[in-house]
């Protein structure tokens, strides 16, 4: 698991995130990690896992006191296994708006640039509901994927998952959106329990911590154009902008999120998808948009 220690919170396992050292200091914050390898992604680590780092160090740089909004994401290169460090720095702290910006290096060399948006609530006639469509089947309806070593990424092995919809990767299929339900697998012991069910390990109850599950989590779904190749292709998220609906903060790691991921558009070896994400009460999350590069 990915290693550290953020200094305003006590010395415990996140279960995918372990002390090792940080530093914060006024408007500036460091967090050190060790990439393990069952957060690989073949031979780099898995990008949300990436983005969790980085949300942590970006709190830990503006404080407890306003909800993340958005997050925005260039993967420069890759981060290896081995150590990583995350530096973040507060840009400006306004009247409702502050800005972070985060710096991973990997091996010593740039990774990734994040910017983080935090902001207040306020009043606004500005309304606008995001529904789960009604057809989606809940958790309890599906069956869970097993984990398959040989056959899927390390990471995956973090993260139990159960298909509502879409067509299988690499079997040469028409395109469609894909839709599952997914949550961290250190969450609960039994497959169906869920919040009112199971105590959630007490590494997971900080507010940091849940808020970094969701952002990893946020990453999981693989690109549905990938279900048009009839055999296997490397492929990669070149950038990342998460939207925020509902403060991750609030969000149980033993709750069901649904990733509903379509691609918008894909040609000479990029591809544009959105993925709207909700909970298991049909709450809205966030929404993920992402820029991504195939290589079959």
């Amino acid at each position: 698991c990915l290693l550290l220690f953020l200094p305003f919170l006590p010395l415990h396992s996140f279960s995918f995130l372990v002390a090792v050292s940080s530093w914060s200091y006024g408007d500036r914050a460091a967090v050190v990690a060790d990439v393990t390898p069952d957060w690989l992604q073949g031979r780099v680590a898995f990008g949300g896992i990436q983005g969790a780092f980085a949300a942590l160090a970006m709190r830990a740089a503006v404080g407890p006191e306003l909800p993340l909004r958005a997050l925005q994401m260039t993967f420069v290169a890759s981060v290896d296994p081995g150590e990583a460090r995350a530096e973040a720095v507060v840009l400006r702290r306004g009247r409702a708006i502050t800005h972070v910006q985060c710096a991973l290096h990997s091996g010593g060399r740039p990774a990734a640039v994040v910017g983080g948006m935090y902001g207040a609530s306020r009043e606004s006639k500005a309304i606008a509901d995001m529904p789960m469509p009604s057809e989606l089947r809940l958790p309890a309806q599906l069956r869970e994927a097993p984990y398959l070593p040989d056959r899927m990424p390390g990471f995956l092995q973090h993260y139990r998952q159960r298909w509502a919809g879409g067509a299988v990767l690499y079997s040469g299929s028409p395109m469609k959106p894909s839709s599952m339900w997914a949550r961290l697998r250190e969450s609960v012991d039994g497959d169906d329990a869920g919040p009112g069910d199971a105590p959630l390990p007490p590494a997971l109850d900080a507010p940091e911590a849940r808020e970094a599950n969701v952002v990893a989590l946020c990453d999981l779904p693989p690109s549905p154009v990938m279900s048009t190749l009839v055999k296997r292709a490397p492929g990669a998220s070149l950038t990342w902008l998460l939207e925020l609906l509902a403060d991750p903060r609030t969000v149980d790691p033993r709750t069901w999120l649904m990733l509903h991921t379509e691609t918008r558009h894909a040609a000479a070896g990029y591809t544009s998808q959105t993925a709207r994400v909700w909970d298991d009460a049909r709450r809205p999350v966030a929404v993920s948009h992402q820029t991504t590069a195939s290589f079959d």
